[in-house]
């Protein structure tokens, strides 16, 4: 009997059990979501450095100025220095940059920022997941793979997440998943 494919697949601890959790249909939504969102928040928390989120709600959030002077995307690209050749360093500034340029000031801006990095994460690994099954296991479990992501992808109820990301590294702390390992902890019907 195999381990599951999910072993094999070249992505860190937490993506393969986000995988393990899609492939296998007894894990209920809410269950993928948590692994869904302990493996963005371990993203964030082992690429993103303390000194670049609070020099982003510096630039986004502490305008003393009023809306009259809002922040630019030039003040944003000063940071760049912190990110350190970092892809998801560069991607959160990039996408505050973007919210920057289409209005957004402040805390919106910041979440806007947030939340749309962590989709692009969620996507990059997402394709990287399903072609993985693809590749090593048959069309039909590769199937109902493919469809279990979607269905998270399309949810995207990403909002607890982001806000556990806009209030910054304590806020980070990533929390075990709950198992169940009690009689009556079963499978729901």
């Amino acid at each position: 009997m195999s381990d599951g494919p999910h072993r094999s697949l070249p992505m860190g601890r937490r993506w393969k059990k986000l995988a393990q959790c899609i492939d296998n249909a007894l894990f209920s939504n809410d269950e993928v979501q948590d692994r869904r969102d302990s493996a963005i928040l371990g993203e964030f928390s082992r690429e993103v450095p303390d000194s670049l989120i609070a020099g982003l709600r510096d630039i986004l959030c502490s305008s003393d100025q009023g809306s009259l002077f809002t922040p630019s995307g030039d003040e944003i690209e000063n940071l760049r220095i912190q990110a350190n050749g970092s892809s998801i360093c560069n991607l959160l500034l990039d996408c505050a940059i973007d919210a920057v340029d289409f209005g957004q000031t402040g805390e919106a801006a910041l979440a806007a920022a947030f939340s749309e990095t962590a989709n692009e994460i969620l996507d990059r690994h997402a394709r990287g997941m399903a072609e993985h099954y693809q590749r090593e296991t048959g069309a039909k479990r590769a199937s109902h793979f493919q469809s279990r992501m979607g269905s998270i992808q399309e949810g995207r109820s990403m909002e607890g997440l982001v806000n556990r990301l806009v209030q910054g590294r304590r806020a980070m702390a990533i929390r075990a998943p709950t198992r169940h390992t009690g009689l009556d902890d079963g499978v729901r019907f």
